[in-house]
């Protein structure tokens, strides 16, 4: 799918070509994971069923299971339904149902994709992270939680924070970021013995918000102990700017008919400007958060107008003379550095560590005619629609967009943004420091 040329009219503008809502027509060539099942946790056992005689309990099942259609997941729940209808056994066999779910690899959130990026070097704090994320997905189960694993990991993940683990939690730190690395981790010690309680008490709300609480502080240590990239960007793209790290952006947008459209928060009723500010991940796109970083540095996007439809907010870049393309740049999980110029597979199971299948993903749009390039000015952010996912949760153009960061305040404001309102302006709030930018060729 390719973006628009610089001749689209501004009306008919969408992230991937001058046809309205093109994520609406999926491509046939690249359609999402299909969805997979775990065996484990179980969710009820049928090893046995009780007889009955009742013919409408019989006849209300027959029909459950003729529109629960055929595989694994209308199996599963054909057995459920049998066993709380007491039908007799030769309607079904024994079966265990399963817990089914969208692919559980790829994150979910904004926070959780944030996170994974991250090039953690402490084996301590990378198993702390384990801990908690593998208790965040326990909670997620529906039926009867895992309480005693979920103790059992938060407990161990005590251990690592405690005063005994606390040198090699921090270990990797410059002496200059040990005081702010203690405090850290006191912060992640207290955040882990209310979320210790929250388990015991089993209380799922509560200990949903602890974790959640608590990863942010191990990310926030992982931050601190990265030293840069884990990887060397390549020679063919060593003279375009790169970002080393994380950047923040903020933006400044108006409504185009002076409308007051957007809340005030500082203070209070209503206004007709708002605030969103953005993530840049240089760790897994330093070449794209660069570009996007040193475009916001030259003024590129102030008095800028937005294009804005149900799937994105497109802002288009320079007409008169626009900024060269950049290669197509995404991180794959498990791998350690990104790959260039080539979309990932990922009806083969080839998945991003930064998903376009999250509200907020901001992500330059294509060059015309290939998909192996994209703008080097022109961006947009996805308002992703779990409604028009794929089976396994997926945008049906994920692994073709290479993400470089989110939205991570403001995602409120950015949703009512409409076409014609403007970015008065964006400013670089903090990183500014990473962004290296190469001196240009000197012409002979």
């Amino acid at each position: 799918m390719q973006m628009k040329s610089t001749s689209c009219s501004t009306s008919a503008r969408t992230l991937t070509g001058c046809r309205p809502h093109a994520f609406q027509n999926p491509r046939t060539s690249r359609r999402p994971l299909a969805c997979f099942a775990r065996t484990q946790p179980k969710i009820s056992d049928h090893s046995s069923h009780k007889t009955t005689d009742s013919t409408k309990e019989h006849e209300a099942a027959s029909t459950w299971i003729s529109r629960a259609g055929a595989g694994l997941l209308g199996f599963a729940h054909a057995a459920a339904v049998c066993a709380s209808l007491n039908l007799a056994g030769p309607l079904v066999p024994p079966a265990e149902a399963v817990l089914v779910s969208p692919n559980a690899q790829i994150a979910r959130t904004v926070d959780a994709a944030l996170r994974r990026s991250i090039p953690a070097f402490n084996p301590d704090l990378a198993q702390v992270q384990k801990k908690l994320e593998n208790t965040a997905y326990m909670l997620r189960i529906p039926q009867r939680k895992p309480w005693g694993s979920m103790a059992a990991d938060v407990d161990a993940a005590l251990q690592l924070a405690s005063d005994e683990g606390r040198p090699k939690l921090l270990a990797g730190l410059q002496p200059s970021q040990m005081a702010q690395g203690a405090e850290l981790a006191d912060n992640l010690f207290a955040k882990l013995k209310q979320l210790e309680l929250a388990v015991r008490t089993q209380q799922p709300d509560l200990a949903g918000l602890r974790v959640s609480e608590a990863l942010k502080r191990v990310a926030d240590l992982e931050l601190l102990q990265a030293p840069g990239l884990p990887f060397s960007i390549p020679r063919d793209y060593s003279n375009l700017p790169r970002l080393v790290g994380r950047a923040v952006v903020e933006l400044e947008v108006e409504r185009g008919d002076a409308s007051l459209a957007f809340v005030d928060n500082v203070n209070g009723g209503l206004s007709k400007r708002g605030t969103v500010r953005i993530t840049l991940d240089g760790y897994s796109a330093p070449i794209t958060a660069g570009n996007f970083l040193a475009n916001v540095q030259d003024g590129l996007y102030n008095d800028r107008a937005v294009s804005a439809s149900y799937t994105s907010v497109i802002v288009a870049g320079e007409l008169k003379s626009p900024r060269p393309p950049v290669p197509l740049e995404i991180l794959p999980l498990g791998q350690f550095d990104p790959v260039y110029r080539v979309p990932l597979d990922v009806q083969n199971g080839e998945l991003p560590v930064l998903p376009l299948s999250i509200t907020g993903a901001v992500s330059m749009t294509h060059v015309p005619g290939t998909e192996s390039y994209a703008s080097g000015d022109e961006w947009f952010v996805y308002k992703f629609d779990k409604q028009q996912a794929g089976l396994a949760g997926l945008a049906f153009d994920e692994g073709t967009f290479g993400v470089f960061g989110y939205v991570t305040e403001g995602m409120d404001v950015m949703s009512k943004l409409q076409s014609g309102d403007v970015i008065v302006k964006a400013k670089v709030i903090s990183g500014a420091e990473k962004l290296v930018r190469p001196a240009p060729p000197v012409q002979g």
